[in-house]
């Protein structure tokens, strides 16, 4: 299998080699005369096998964000996981309400198919500084960390946006948002829209409010991180049928979906918030971990190998 460090996991270096010895076969007559059996020997040598390599890489680039990010460099916040070496994520600070960013990650796995499940650790929120309008809000001086609760947080799996870190980008450019990160239903044909209310809340069916009629409830930072979150198992990237995705070149057994498989995190704060989050953070951390398609029909379900590959973007932080 692969590295608990991150970054490129080399299996070439194990090596089990496998000697064929010939035997030879000899025979002799009795009786009057001596004959001997036609025989032939022929040895191939220098026989050996090579584990195969599983190689996963995974880049996120922040592609559209609201003004003020950008003004701020948002679009030029990129990181990319696959090193030994721990990688630096995403951190905002100063968020306010009306805020929004749109993160892609790339994940590619190379020279064999692998699936991919996703996890968050080390998730925390903070009080923060605790000013005067906080305290206000909240009607104490408690300084209780909401931005958990307000922070939405939703996965989708089409982008059409500018992603070359050129401005132009929208929160309408996303469609298909990922049923696990919808509170509301498993239909996979939603595009973006403005939530109605600060619960995520979205009216698909356009009457003006939120009710059992609509098929979108966006999730919040903390129902994310439940989703995404190590003990729970962590996500399995899936295709349309629930089924896990192979992700990878085709190694002729297994057909993977493509070298490289993009989703994109949408992180925003509806305008209707109000002083409750002055202050507060969050900060996690964002695992991602691969396992070989072949031989393998529960994965991540398997017992903790030695060397098990993870690429992690650690460090992500948002403050507001």
């Amino acid at each position: 299998m692969t590295d608990d460090n991150p970054g490129k996991y080399d299996l070439s270096r194990r090596r089990v080699l496998g000697g064929l010895g010939a035997i030879g076969i000899a025979s002799a007559g009795a009786g009057l005369g001596t004959s001997a059996y036609f025989s032939d020997t022929e040895t191939l040598g220098n026989n050996s096998l090579t584990a195969g390599t599983l190689d996963m890489s995974v880049a996120a680039n922040v592609v559209a964000a609201n003004d003020y990010w950008v003004e701020q460099g948002g679009l030029d916040l990129s990181t990319v996981a696959d090193s030994e070496d721990a990688v630096v994520g995403l951190q905002v600070d100063d968020v306010k309400p009306g805020d929004w960013a749109i993160i892609c990650f790339d994940v590619e796995v190379g020279t064999n198919p692998g699936y991919v499940q996703v996890c968050t650790e080390e998730f925390a929120e903070t009080g923060g500084a605790n000013p005067e309008p906080e305290q206000n809000a909240e009607g104490d001086a408690g300084n209780s960390a909401d931005l958990g609760q307000y922070l939405l947080a939703t996965v989708w799996q089409d982008y059409a946006g500018p992603t070359d870190g050129s401005p132009g980008g929208a929160k309408t450019d996303l469609s298909i948002l990922d049923p696990v990160f919808n509170n509301a239903s498993d239909d996979l044909n939603i595009s973006y829209q403005e939530p109605f209310n600060l619960d995520g809340g979205v009216d698909t069916d356009n009457d003006d409010d939120f009710d059992g009629d609509d098929r979108a409830h966006y999730t919040n930072a903390r129902e994310a991180n439940s989703i995404l979150a190590a003990s729970n198992g962590g996500y399995v990237i899936r295709d349309a049928n629930g089924d896990p995705l192979p992700i990878g070149s085709d190694d002729g057994e297994v057909e993977a979906a493509a070298d490289l498989y993009r989703f994109c995190l949408l992180l925003e704060i509806p305008y209707a918030v109000g002083n409750e989050i002055q202050g507060d953070g969050i900060s996690f951390d964002l695992v991602f971990k691969t396992e070989q398609v072949r031989n393998n029909d529960t994965p991540f379900q398997n017992n903790e190998s030695a060397d098990n590959g993870t690429s992690t973007d650690t460090g992500t932080e948002t403050q507001a």
